[in-house]
């Protein structure tokens, strides 16, 4: 065996006794098992690892022994020591770590381990995390609280053990064939290693334009290459063969047998959002929040400055939408917390200049312009000095954020045959929302009887005909017939709809992991940890185990959260009905930059023999673009760039190792 750090990071030496402070590391890493227990060869793994660079500009370092190879880039949030260097050994040699992530209860858990005998030589979670391996072994698992993905070498087992976090805010990927594993933060490292080349997957990018959905199955957008399961462990045996179970399920939703009143479900959330935000404040430089006029981000750096006393100098940092106002709901935030905010709107979306990094660095497709306002929000808190952002993410998911959501609500209502409370909901809501109560009855009872023959043998032939309608979206006529017709047919069920399963899907399955991936990307790219206290797994399972009426009641969503926020946030934020999400409008100038854009894509060569897309379709709507466009068609144009820029850069990876 043996380790090679770059030379601004020795090894463990004399100096590990004098590091003092709390090592936290974003990072990126990378895992080559040879299946036959045939040897790595070295420069897979550095090919692999300097696609990583952005994931860890400050450290770097390599593991070979025999058939497993590590390599590892390292973000340092507090200080350059080399205690935190990985991949870390255990004190006997026997064990070597890499690790992306943070154990946010690492305090907690060092404490323990010492009284159970464990000696540590740093500071960092990293070292607890490998301690608690060696105590607890796979098992060690369910006592973290935060998000990550790593690796152990264990030679004493010859075996090697991984896992990501329950909601999989973290990333590792994978790819295997029979003589090879490789494992990585992003596709693009395993392409690296030239074992494999990025090839798209069209079912999966049908889905993607057809479906919008992406991140959804545990797959990817590239033929062969899967995402490790959130909430997962695994093992890879010295014979090669990899076996893995779940270490965590969400809660089945159920509190019946919880004799809880509502006050006391809402003074439970309000505490642990405080302590999920209190661990997550675990840092000793300046940490940002990403906010807007929503309860969620409010709500988290109100809490900061509550648990800080108003001595943190907060960093807010904003996208102002001017179509999309929440001036007044960002400015009492700011008001009330004292922190200082840093805003973008509209007119800093340069799509020429921001689109093509962005798709790049998100690897995949990306699912509205949301996405490039959350790169440039992240671009604009490392030019402030800003290495850690906190944000709300996850919260829509678990607290019933979604107006898909309040209809699960009204057909799990109207189900029960509880129609008094059914009638209220769509009276209050009509009111609120300023629609009619009698158009939406009328749209539920229409859903409800859909959903009825959903099962029947005649509805599941419709749907799995080649010739089935697809959705019809605004860029549709952009695509081919023969790509569009690739995507996967989707059947809904009654079961489905239950609110509790609609939850459960948008946990596991689809919107949040898609948003987790962009999360990742945007905010690594530019060398930025992201962290996401509603992701913390005690808020996910109090949440899917509170009653339904503390989610939707009355015209109202996410009404336990707004319970534990009252009198902890501005009432302009707590009052306000409805929820704006993250809308992103396309300015003027904006359009015009993304039609030029547009026009470039479309002559190019590539773009025309693909067979990808309509040309002459796509050519037609550049035409009719010039001075103005609907939002529709702003959202096609988005969608056309997006996608030929994607595929651009998937059909050119970045340069191969294997010989």
């Amino acid at each position: 065996m043996h380790e090679r750090p770059c030379a601004l990071a020795p090894k463990f030496g004399a100096h590990s006794n004098k590091i003092a402070g709390w090592h936290a590391q974003m990072c990126g890493i990378v895992a080559i098992v040879g299946r036959r227990c045939q040897p790595v060869p070295a420069h897979l793994i550095d090919a692999a690892s300097a696609t990583l660079v952005h994931r860890g500009p400050d450290d770097q370092g390599t593991h070979f022994a025999g058939h497993v190879a590590f390599g590892f880039r390292r973000l340092s949030i507090i200080d350059t020591s080399i205690a935190g260097h990985q991949p870390m050994s255990s004190a006997d040699g026997h064990c070597t770590i890499v690790f992306n992530g943070e154990i946010y209860n690492y305090v907690e858990l060092r404490a323990e381990l010492s009284a159970l005998g464990h000696r540590f030589r740093s500071s960092s979670d990293t070292e607890v995390l490998l301690n608690a391996y060696l105590q607890w072994g796979h098992d060690c698992v369910r006592r973290f609280n935060g998000m990550w993905a790593f690796m152990i070498h264990d030679r004493r087992a010859n075996v090697v053990f991984g896992a990501r976090d329950r909601l999989g805010v973290k990333p590792l990927y994978t790819w295997q064939d029979d003589d090879w594993i490789v494992f990585a933060s992003e596709p693009r490292a395993i392409a690296a290693t030239g074992l494999t080349a990025l090839r798209p997957d069209w079912t999966r990018v049908a889905d993607a334009l057809v479906w919008n959905l992406m991140d959804h199955d545990g797959g990817t957008c590239f033929t062969g290459i899967t995402q490790v399961p959130a909430g997962s462990r695994f093992v890879i045996t010295a014979d090669g063969h990899h076996k893995g179970d779940d270490f965590w399920q969400l809660p089945d939703g159920d509190s019946s047998s919880e004799e809880r009143t509502d006050g006391q479900w809402v003074g439970d959330l309000r505490a642990l959002v405080s302590d999920a935000v209190r661990l997550r404040q675990r840092s000793d430089v300046p940490i940002g929040f990403t906010l807007s006029g929503g309860i969620d981000s409010t709500m988290l750096i109100c809490e900061a400055a509550r648990l800080n006393d108003g001595t943190s100098g907060l960093l807010a940092f904003a996208y102002q939408d001017d179509a999309y106002n929440e001036k007044r709901q960002i400015a009492d935030t700011v008001a009330q917390t004292g922190a200082r905010l840093v805003s973008i709107n509209e007119q800093d979306l340069d799509l020429v200049k921001i689109l093509p990094p962005m798709i790049e660095a998100n690897g995949e497709p990306v699912h509205s312009m949301s996405a490039v306002a959350n790169y440039a929000l992240f671009e604009l808190a490392r030019k402030h000095g800003v290495k850690v952002v906190i944000g709300g993410q996850g919260s829509d998911e678990a607290f019933g954020g979604y107006a898909s959501f309040e209809e699960s609500h009204w057909l799990a209502l109207l189900g029960e045959w509880r129609l008094r409370p059914l009638i209220d909901d769509i009276v209050a809501s009509s009111r609120l929302k300023r629609r009619s109560a009698i158009a939406i009855t009328l749209r539920l009872l229409s859903r409800a009887a859909r959903l009825a023959v959903s099962d029947t043998r005649a509805y599941r032939w419709a749907r799995s005909t080649r010739g089935r309608q697809l959705p019809r979206r605004p860029w549709s006529d952009l695509f081919s017939d023969d790509l569009l017709r690739q995507a996967t047919a989707l059947d809904s069920t009654r079961r489905d709809y239950a609110l509790e399963r609609a939850q459960r899907l948008a946990l596991r399955r689809w919107p949040l992991p898609m948003y987790l991936r962009i999360e990742d990307r945007c905010s690594m790219t530019h060398s930025v940890e992201a962290r996401l206290p509603f992701t913390d797994y005690r808020l996910v399972e109090l949440a899917m185990r509170m009653p339904r009426s503390l989610k939707f009641s009355r015209g109202l969503n996410k009404v336990a959260l707004r319970g534990a926020a009252t009198g902890r946030v501005p009432t302009s934020v707590t009052d306000k009905p409805t929820k704006l999400g993250f809308p992103v409008s396309i300015s003027a100038q904006a359009l015009s930059n993304l039609r030029a854009l547009c026009n470039d894509l479309v002559a190019s060569r590539s773009f025309v023999e693909r067979g990808t897309h309509n040309v002459s379709n796509a050519r037609r709507l550049l035409a009719v673009v010039r001075d103005g466009a609907t939002e529709q068609q702003a959202d096609a144009l988005f969608c056309l760039a997006q996608t030929e820029i994607w595929l651009r850069h998937a059909a050119n990876p970045p340069a191969t190792a294997a010989t």
